[in-house]
């Protein structure tokens, strides 16, 4: 919910142009010396032996790695040598540093059975290996490095023990953790948000078409998750299991022949409050940095890596959580959620099509308990379940959408949760955060906790991009993260982005988790370039745990009754996934399995018509070639001898009962389709 984004956006641009450009890299004074290529004290490579990371001391006694690729008997390199490596303000863990033991490689397998995701069960099998290292200068500290591979990613960690300067407690000031990729690098970048009113939310857009040798100016630096590819293959550099006392990091805004480096929050988010520093006591964990990479695009959006090197839940007994679809009056109209009346259509909405929720947006409070109980009560009689939408404020933000302060009082926030669960409430939708400091991220992390006490499902907006918590806290459903519909609200040129950004969300931001974009715009409330067709597709292309419907009632029944049917039984809920074709910017077609049955949605990012085929090969054995099947694409404007220059309609529809041989994406266009198992 952005409903203040207009009314800021000058002020956001002065914060901008007031404030220096941050050193988010504070790299080290001799990085610009020559540095010979290290030798390699360790290489663990993956259960495939295809992939290799290689760790080992440089000239200047500082750790560095190397990823790379054995293609046709020769290593292909993904990353140069790059840096590693911990400071704070009492101690020094980067240089002047000697390995001390190398572990043997252990093969170890990890398996998780979730309610959300790409996949409800996953499993994955992956080599580990352990480092530790010394330094004379730090006698009582002692460094560990594990390193960890599967066939499409590796990562590492670090780990200290021992006692600083100051004691058992740390603060890392700097992570000197380097991504150095070769020349002519391809990148899809998203530079990471200016501090302001309501930012950083991850909605920058994402720029296509850079290099590592010349990336766009980004004086914040760049949001995870980044995209990359080099002979080597593609890579998706993220993170994943951030704790309490951890910072939520990103690439730093200063790059030097192709070599991005860690970068910590601005001292400006979350309205100043709190130190951007990693602290804890030790024994001391970083977050896993993890490159997601293959040679094929299909295993980095389907991977799932991110959750894997996330803990599990201490507590097993998430069965009450229950994904579904949620009709949401606020995107069709800013103020219904003031207004009990102009909620009742889109509960009715939810119960016509069999949809699990509805979401009462911000402001809510303003028309009282008892109309919030009549309103419980009139869900319940149709069997929809309410979610509430909440400020996360607090003294992080400054944004007066009510209910404030109910989410950062640890006392009032149990006591608040305690309520709305007694009153049959599912779930809360909590926004405006604004900050990756330690301070939001336990917040964050506290709120999923007292919230799965009390049994309630969880949504973040103004959020900070997902790293696996919804593995350690299975009542996280969904994050947003993302420049979604919302934006049609303020920015008319968001109808020429989007189309392409749609194309580019499932190889970047969905890959990593959950992402609560409010797809399938339907009606004209709002100028757009995508057609019905694109739209309808965006209900599979992108997954959610909750899946927030964006339109109204009358824009989704007034739908042919093929198409209503379609909008009643396309799941939240899938238990596979496989790409058929894509790239970003272009195109994407993505299939996913709910049960025995398969959908698929397939979308067209550009102003050209593209046909992709449907054949053995391209299906992958998913579904048979033919196969009956309900198929919504959008229609000719044109004989089948004539181009098709401009996008159809966005009400006009063709739909079959049977796969065809190619999908015919018309510009900016798409198609959905149900393959019945």
């Amino acid at each position: 919910m952005r409903s203040l984004l207009a009314a800021f956006a000058a002020l956001a641009l002065l914060l901008s142009a007031c404030s220096s450009e941050p050193d988010l890299s504070r790299a080290p004074a001799d990085l610009s010396a020559p540095i010979e290529p290290f030798e390699a004290t360790a290489t663990l490579q993956s259960p495939d032996g295809q992939l290799n990371i290689e760790l080992g001391i440089d000239e200047f006694e500082r750790p560095r790695y190397r990823v790379t690729r054995s293609i046709d008997g020769d290593h292909t390199t993904l990353l140069q040598d790059s840096t590693l490596g911990l400071e704070g303000s009492s101690f020094s863990l980067s240089r002047g540093l000697r390995i001390e033991s190398v572990t043997e490689p252990q093969t170890v397998t990890d398996s998780f059975d979730l309610p959300t995701g790409k996949a409800r069960s996953s499993t994955i099998t992956a080599n580990q290996q352990s480092l530790a290292l010394r330094s004379d200068a730090e006698p009582d500290l002692a460094l560990t490095i594990d390193l960890w591979a599967s066939d499409h990613a590796v990562a590492f960690r670090y780990r200290v023990d021992g006692e600083t300067g100051t004691g058992s407690d740390i603060s890392i000031d700097i992570e000197r953790s380097s991504f150095a990729f070769p020349e002519a690098t391809e990148t899809w970048l998203q530079p990471h948000d200016a501090p302001s009113v309501a930012q950083p939310a991850y909605e920058m857009p994402r720029e296509s078409g850079g290099t590592v040798d010349d990336p766009r100016p980004a004086p914040y630096g760049w949001t995870f998750p980044a995209l990359f590819r080099n002979e080597a293959g593609w890579a998706l550099v993220t993170e994943s299991a951030l704790a309490d006392g951890h910072a939520g990091s990103r690439l730093g805004s200063t790059v030097t022949d192709g070599e991005f480096v860690i970068g910590l929050p601005d001292p400006a988010e979350g309205n100043t409050i709190g130190d951007p520093a990693s602290t804890g006591e030790l024994p001391w964990t970083s977050p896993w940095r993890i490159i997601i990479t293959s040679p094929d695009l299909g295993d980095i959006a389907e991977s799932d890596v991110v959750r894997h090197l996330s803990p599990p839940a201490a507590d097993d007994d998430f069965s009450w959580v229950e994904p579904g679809r949620v009709s949401w009056s606020w995107w069709s109209d800013h103020s219904s959620s003031r207004d009990p009346e102009k909620l009742r259509p889109f509960i009715d909405l939810a119960a016509s099509l069999g949809w699990e929720y509805s979401l009462i947006d911000a402001n809510w409070d303003s028309f009282g308990d008892e109309a919030l109980l009549d309103l419980v009560a009139y869900a319940d009689e149709r069997n929809v379940g309410l979610m509430l939408w909440y400020n996360s404020g607090g003294p992080n933000n400054a944004v007066t959408e009510a209910p404030r302060d109910r989410m950062s009082d640890p006392q009032i926030r149990r006591a608040e949760m305690a309520r709305i669960s007694a009153l049959g409430i599912r779930g809360i939708k909590v926004d405006f955060f604004h900050s990756d400091k330690p301070p939001t991220i336990r917040q964050y992390r506290d709120i999923l906790s007292d919230a799965a006490d009390h049994q309630l499902m969880v949504n973040f907006h103004g959020a900070t991009v997902p790293r696996g918590w919804s593995r350690e806290f299975p009542n996280l459903m969904t994050v947003e993260a993302v420049r979604g519909a919302e934006i049609y609200s303020f920015d008319l040129g968001y109808q020429n982005l989007a189309p392409r950004q749609n194309t580019q969300l499932p190889f970047t931001r969905n890959v990593v988790g959950s992402m609560d974009y409010t797809p399938v715009i339907l009606g004209d409330t709002v100028r757009r370039r995508t057609t019905n067709g694109h739209e309808l597709a965006l209900s599979v292309v992108f997954e959610s745990g909750l899946q927030h419907f964006v339109d109204t009632p009358d824009a989704y029944l007034g739908q042919p009754n093929e198409v209503v049917e379609l909008l009643g039984a396309v799941p939240s809920v899938w238990d596979e996934m496989q790409l058929i074709d894509g790239h970003p910017g272009t195109h994407a077609a993505i299939a996913r399995r709910n049960g025995d049955t398969w959908w698929i949605g397939a979308i067209n990012g550009t102003p050209e018509t593209r046909s992709i085929p449907l054949d053995a090969t391209s299906l992958g054995g998913i579904v048979d070639p033919g196969s009956a099947a309900t198929v919504v694409c959008d229609a000719p404007l044109l004989g089948p001898d004539e181009e098709q220059t401009d996008p159809a309609p966005a009400d006009l529809l063709a739909i079959d009962n049977a796969l065809p041989q190619e999908l015919i994406l018309y510009p900016y266009g798409g198609c959905l389709i149900r393959v019945d198992g």
